[in-house]
């Protein structure tokens, strides 16, 4: 038997085997907690939460227009605008006064986008939007959206389920995990004629271990290319 006060004491001895293993399960929460909040830090990057990565600028198809695309395709943006009246039937058509002219279509940089443009650059604006998240300094630095989520955790995970509205009617609607090696793909929903996802609908299962902790989820309306967070997940938590 030790003696009171010997030097012979050890940790085990002074703390409880579930005090230790709370402790350590602290310090974990702790340092995912830290390193969640540095990299959501809007007011570290130069221009704002959509600051763009390397390379890429903002398209700027119409005020607010943030999705970040190559100089070239700005470039092509800004041309199209100028050049979209003209491409339009003058005397309106079978889609209302913004009918295009034969060989032209709406670009579709968001629903209500009806520059005239030839069909490549609409399909251009499409990829352009589905590769927003990549394009961003740090994606979960962007604000709240109208989209929440919330985890069913098990020991070796979770399942990821998602609400929201304000989306883009029946629009493709994809989420991602923020971390320091980029975002992680974890699956995508589609919304309604009135641009929601109704109820908790799962978007996918999660596994322990295999991302930050706590995790920042990003999600990406495709239809507009509007990158917003909807919280976070607890489910990447160390295996047991």
């Amino acid at each position: 038997m030790r003696g009171k006060g010997k030097a012979t004491d050890t940790a085990d001895s002074r703390y409880p085997r579930r005090v230790l293993v709370w402790l350590t399960a602290a310090v974990a929460l702790l340092a995912g907690l830290m390193a969640t909040s540095s990299s959501a830090m809007a007011t570290d990057l130069p221009y704002g939460p959509y600051t763009c990565a390397a390379g890429y600028t903002w398209r700027d198809a119409y005020a607010g227009d943030q999705v970040c695309v190559t100089p070239a395709i700005r470039t092509q943006t800004a041309t199209e605008n100028s050049l979209g009246p003209l491409r339009r039937e003058p005397n309106g058509g079978i889609y209302g006064p913004d009918t295009c002219r034969p060989g032209f279509v709406w670009r579709a940089t968001r629903p209500s986008d009806h520059v005239c443009v030839p069909p490549d650059s609409r399909d251009q604006a499409g990829s352009d939007n589905a590769n927003a998240v990549l394009r961003l300094a740090d994606p979960g630095a962007t604000p709240r959206g109208g989209v929440s989520v919330t985890t069913e955790l098990a020991p070796t995970g979770g399942g990821l389920y998602a609400t929201g509205s304000g989306l883009t009617p029946y629009g493709t609607v994809r989420f991602y995990s923020a971390g320091t090696s980029g975002p992680g793909s974890l699956g995508r929903l589609t919304a309604d004629a009135t641009g929601t996802l109704q109820g908790w609908q799962r978007v996918a299962a999660l596994h322990c271990d295999s991302g930050p902790y706590p995790a920042t989820i990003v999600v990406l309306d495709q239809g507009a290319g509007l990158v917003t967070t909807a919280g976070t997940t607890d489910a990447f938590h160390p295996c047991p």
